[in-house]
């Protein structure tokens, strides 16, 4: 039997939220503050410096929706139970944020794993979508390569990682979210702009300009002072001060995705 739409999702079907996607410790923190500064409400606050954000409930019902629907691939319809814990998710959030009529969004590194549900939830979506070099993302720690957390121990376990020293773990998590990512983007016609971290911390201001182009909001002087002040360029190319021996096996593991992003392995 046919299913209308209830009031709560055509509601949200008009809206057209900002979501910050990519893997954790890809930039996504610099550039939801960057958002935000912008005059777009993104739900994070000054005492916490993610950047995420900070409505617990709306987190949590992203990690659980991230859970339950890893093995599905993103061209897959989405279940229906999991849109609606999304919308409800979604609404209780925006009671959080009181935006009213403000432009809104927000950033949390799990929503990678669920572009799908979101845009179900959300079709008119803007998404702003952070690559950093996979290398790098090999050796810093997030909890889609941890193996003690709910989340990451499903994600290492269908990749295969679990018996795998972290480097390699941190490496395939890497990896999975942003090949699931870019199926996702094969297959619809969501509004997408991507960035690289790498041209982030090179050419910070250039770059936001180009997202504002995208957001169709102005630069403002807030944005443009906090990236001056924050943007740190030593933090391209970081792995090389890990062990040659495991940036080796790093770029063997994972090289094809590596130079398919233009990351040459050596």
């Amino acid at each position: 039997m046919f299913n209308r739409p209830t009031r709560l999702a055509r509601r949200l079907a008009a809206e057209t939220p900002v979501v910050v996607m990519g893997r954790g410790h890809s930039g996504t923190r610099v550039v939801a503050w960057a958002i935000q500064k912008l005059g777009i409400r993104m739900g994070a606050t000054e005492d916490v410096p993610t950047g995420d954000v900070q409505d617990r409930r709306f987190s949590r019902a992203i990690k659980r929706i991230a859970a339950a629907t890893l093995e599905e691939p993103p061209t897959r319809p989405p279940r229906p139970r999991y849109v609606r814990a999304l919308q409800r998710a979604v609404r209780r959030y925006l009671q959080w944020l009181d935006a009213a009529s403000d432009p809104w969004g927000w950033k949390f590194p799990e929503t990678y794993l669920i572009p799908h549900y979101v845009v179900a939830a959300f079709p008119q979506a803007r998404y702003v979508h952070v690559i950093r070099d996979g290398r790098d993302l090999a050796f810093k720690r997030h909890l889609t390569d941890d193996p003690r957390r709910r989340l990451g121990h499903r994600l290492l376990r269908h990749v295969g990682a679990l018996d795998m020293p972290h480097h390699l773990q941190a490496a395939l998590s890497w990896e999975f979210q942003v090949r699931r990512f870019e199926d996702f983007r094969a297959h619809t016609s969501a509004r997408v702009y991507t960035i690289a971290f790498e041209s982030l911390c090179r050419n910070p201001v250039d770059t936001m300009d180009g997202v504002c182009r995208f957001l169709d909001v102005p630069m403002t002087d807030l944005c443009r002072q906090y990236l001056t002040d924050k943007i740190n360029p030593a933090k391209v190319g970081q792995y090389r001060f890990a062990a040659p021996r495991q940036i080796a096996e790093v770029e063997s593991l994972i090289g094809p995705t590596l130079s398919q992003l233009g990351h040459t392995p050596r």
